[in-house]
């Protein structure tokens, strides 16, 4: 059995597959080979051979130069929507690693919720500018939140969302969340609202959390009209995608302080530009697409595509397999 795998190169260093996880895996299944996928070079008669594809790089043109594949397992969350047709026509079985970044991703969220809140950014600005005292950080004293007790909004109620929403729970916060379909949500969610209904939703919550994923739908819903929606004293997180908010209203709400701050992990364009403004805005938090980084990558990576890897041989269910709807979604 052939496996071609594209995850032994890439810009995101904790995805570069690891020697002990190909060890393990050629003594777990060692009827396996792996065959390197590599961008530069991809010969034909190595392609002829693929039955499973995994990584993240894997597009149209190259599924069709691949004659024997019959599953793909995405290493992240989100994957290419545009081999969807591809995949219809000849049938292949999709995965990802859902689930797998949830813990990551709703610890991010939280680290930035508590700095926003308490004003621990705040601080490193005065530490970097040699002001830190007393005097300096009251001037921001209005904005120092408690955290507890206050109303959260979560965009996007997915694996990720109701990690943060049991949390939420435990610290005695009123959970709201936005749902593309209204069905059965956590009991300790008060209301779910319609992601039509978006502006309606953010008014007088103090946090809204974006984790919505990229769809004709959600491009640019984070713009003027919701920035103008939230309330005065409170924080925009976004987790989800960078197009899903536009980014010049999203700047000038925080200059007119349409709200207290923002935490974003996601831009339009990665990475942030040197000049960006978002640089010199002192109520925003900025880290370079690292919400879902641990380093329990390979090990939780590996426990899932092995688990998978067994029950595809056996003909069995794959976990996180996906439907039609999510691959022309692409999530």
């Amino acid at each position: 059995m052939h496996i071609g795998c594209d995850l032994f190169s890439s810009s995101i260093k904790f995805q570069v597959i690891q020697n002990s996880v190909l060890r393990k895996l050629k003594k777990e299944f060692n009827d396996v080979k792996i065959i390197k996928i590599l961008p530069e070079k991809i010969e034909q008669k190595k392609l002829n051979k693929i039955e499973i594809y995994w990584g993240n790089r894997v597009n149209s043109e190259l599924i069709k130069r691949m004659p024997n594949l019959k599953w793909i397992h995405y290493g992240s969350t989100g994957f290419n929507k545009e081999i969807y047709k591809q995949i219809i026509k000849k049938n292949i079985k999709v995965t990802n690693s859902q689930k797998m970044f949830s813990n990551a991703v709703a610890a991010t969220v939280f680290s930035y919720v508590f700095s926003l809140a308490r004003g621990v950014h705040y601080c490193q600005t005065l530490r970097e500018e040699s002001k830190l005292n007393r005097k300096n950080f009251d001037k921001i004293l209005a904005n120092i939140q408690d955290v507890y007790n206050q109303k959260i909004l979560i965009v996007g109620l997915g694996n990720i969302g109701r990690k943060i929403a049991s949390t939420c729970r435990a610290m005695e916060m009123e959970v709201f969340a936005v749902k593309q379909k209204i069905n059965i949500a956590p009991n300790f969610v008060k209301k779910i609202y319609k992601l039509k209904e978006l502006r309606k939703a953010v008014k007088n919550k103090d946090y809204v959390i974006n984790l919505l994923p990229l769809t004709n739908k959600t491009k640019n819903i984070f713009n003027k009209k919701i920035f103008m929606s939230m309330k005065k004293t409170s924080f925009f997180v976004n987790v989800g995608r960078g197009d899903t908010g536009n980014e010049n209203d999203l700047l000038n709400a925080l200059k007119r302080k349409n709200f207290c701050g923002a935490a974003l992990d996601v831009m339009v364009q990665e990475p942030i530009k040197d000049d960006s403004p978002f640089l010199k805005q002192k109520n925003v938090i900025l880290t370079p697409h690292t919400a879902g980084v641990t380093n329990k990558y390979w090990t939780d990576q590996y426990l899932l595509f092995s688990k998978n890897l067994a029950r595809y041989k056996k003909s069995s269910k794959l976990i996180n397999l996906k439907n039609s709807f999510n691959l022309k979604e692409g999530y």
